[in-house]
């Protein structure tokens, strides 16, 4: 700046043309990216990834191209990122990511991991930025949590959860109820998040993949069942949906003040109010988990098109291709993608 120089707020360059809300036919505003940063992981969950499916990035966006992209959708009104993978602590590139994020302005800046690598890492995450974590905790028995994860390692998740809880404003624990394997640990796993101070969902397993499908197939559990339960042992207060948040229904225990909440792809569609878009870490921008469209975001980059081009493309394709609803559950659902490119 030109020393005795005052730069008044009308005299600032005026927002670009194509900035403003991004809203498909439905009326539905998107305001929440998840960005998955790589497919890699050295778990194998078996409703995300079969036995011999390996993650690779050989394919993936450089981090400037995804900064670029996460630069676009800031613009057309995106106020949440939450960052996936795989498994997104596997990225180098992941605190200059968050970084980024915080700097174009993005109002929350969320990320899950499976919490192996969240000990030795989650002082760097806060001094990047991150506001809150996600963690996937499907049970507190060691044994259970190593059959369910292909070989996971319950100490280590749990030294990631103190560590993650110590330097961040918000630790979540995530469940994917699986009936035949953690059904039965609800309570246990409703008082650890009660003990310690984490936020708790329980998830329903979505069939996407031969993975997915094999699990939902062998191990549905409807959450309604678990919320039942829950409400009978613990008094639970109503939230309203949270800006710029995922599709949980969310309850407050009343004594402790732990949100618990309960995602229901399956039994409850949450559509109507759908408010999220996925890049993946190849660049596809993925409309819903239920359906197969998408958009090769990394063709668009490689064909040199500018920013306000890349915005009119996104916005006209999710305005034509963004589904009513997803079809999990229907005789026409064949969603082969794997769990695990698509960043949850």
């Amino acid at each position: 700046m030109t020393a005795g120089v005052t730069i008044r707020a009308d005299d600032a360059d005026p927002e670009p043309a194509w900035h403003g809300p991004l809203i498909d036919r439905f009326g539905r505003r998107f305001t929440y990216l998840r960005v998955s940063v790589t497919e890699r992981c050295h778990l194998r969950c078996g409703y995300c990834r079969s036995a011999g499916d390996q993650g690779t990035d050989a394919q993936a966006l450089a981090p400037a191209q995804s900064d670029r992209l996460l630069a676009v959708f800031r613009g057309l009104g995106a106020r949440h990122v939450r960052f996936t993978g795989g498994e997104p602590l596997l990225s180098a590139s992941l605190n200059g990511r968050i970084a980024h994020a915080r700097a174009l302005g993005f109002a929350r800046v969320s990320l899950t991991t499976n919490g192996h690598l969240l000990s030795r890492k989650a002082a760097g995450l806060a001094a990047a930025g991150l506001h809150d974590v996600n963690v996937s905790l499907d049970s507190l028995d060691p044994a259970r949590f190593a059959r369910i994860t292909g070989g996971g390692d319950l100490r280590r998740v749990l030294a990631g959860l103190d560590a993650a809880r110590r330097v961040l404003a918000r630790v979540k624990l995530n469940v994917v109820l699986l009936r035949d394997h953690n059904l039965s640990e609800w309570p246990d796993l409703v008082a650890f998040a009660i003990t310690h101070g984490y936020d708790i969902r329980f998830i329903e397993a979505m069939p996407l993949g031969e993975a997915g499908a094999a699990t939902v197939a062998r191990h549905h559990v409807d959450t309604a069942a678990v919320y039942a339960e829950i409400a009978q042992r613990y008094r639970l207060r109503p939230l309203a949906p949270a800006p710029d948040s995922g599709p949980a229904r969310r309850f407050a225990e009343r004594d402790s003040g732990i949100e618990i909440g309960f995602i229901s792809p399956l039994s409850q569609k949450f559509c109507a109010s759908c408010n999220r878009l996925r890049l993946t870490s190849r660049g596809r921008l993925v409309y819903c988990l239920g359906h197969r469209e998408g958009l090769d975001l990394r063709a668009a980059l490689i064909q040199g098109l500018d920013d306000a081009s890349l915005a009119a493309l996104i916005r006209r394709q999710v305005a034509r291709d963004k589904p009513r609803e997803h079809e999990f559950g229907s005789g026409t659902h064949a969603v082969l993608v794997r769990m695990m490119a698509i960043g949850g």
